[in-house]
């Protein structure tokens, strides 16, 4: 793919936390309904067209670099059930849901840092966010991941399956990934083979999901 287009920027180098009280107001406006979240969710696309086909659901999209945010942010604000902030998911989850729960949570092609071992500290998939995914998801509720780096895939595999119930791929709920992100579509373009798996907490307290 020649360059590769970073979908995050350094996270030591953003200290926004986002609390409850960004999206809340929005949420209430739409009679509160099931939340699906997108960590790195780049300029709000994909969300904007799950948020079209989804009006029964609430979208809440987080990205880190400002400069995407300002720039295209501002055209999704008149979909009422999608609200796009900038903000460090390693600094905002969980505290940014207060007791609310999700239902879905999107991670697609995050920054591998896989070019020098000493980079991957800079990760936004780490044991401290997958902890925190669990205390967030919704019995029963599902986080999915993508990239096209295999190392990475595969360290988000172990870190996932540690916590969560790996959902096989025939019973995966990929309707969305039917929805193409721009860096989908880029991949999809040059044949670059992409990694996806889904993962569920258990509705049994009885199972040793999102043990710690």
């Amino acid at each position: 793919m020649g360059k590769r287009i970073r979908r995050h920027v350094d996270p030591l180098q953003c200290r926004i936390t986002l609390s409850a009280e960004s999206w809340l107001g929005r949420y209430r406006e739409r009679e509160e309904r099931d939340i699906w979240l997108d960590l790195g969710c780049g300029k709000g696309e994909f969300l904007a067209v799950l948020a079209e086909k989804r009006p029964d659901v609430f979208f809440i999209g987080l990205e880190i670099r400002g400069k995407i945010a300002k720039a295209y942010f501002p055209r999704y604000e008149h979909v009422a059930n999608l609200i796009l902030l900038q903000g460090n998911a390693n600094l905002s989850i969980p505290s940014m849901m207060g007791h609310r729960k999700v239902q879905r949570v999107f991670i697609q092609f995050p920054d591998p840092y896989t070019h020098k071992d000493r980079y991957r500290k800079r990760r936004m998939v780490n044991q401290d966010l997958v902890q925190g995914l669990c205390q967030i998801l919704a019995p029963g509720g599902t986080a999915s991941v993508k990239t096209d780096d295999k190392i990475l895939f595969d360290d988000m595999d172990v870190l996932f399956s540690k916590h969560l119930e790996p959902v096989p791929p025939q019973d995966a709920r990929t309707a969305e990934w039917d929805v193409l992100s721009e860096w989908d579509m880029e991949c999809k373009k040059k044949s670059i083979p992409v990694f996806s798996r889904e993962y569920r907490l258990s509705f049994s307290p009885l199972l040793p999901s999102c043990g710690f």
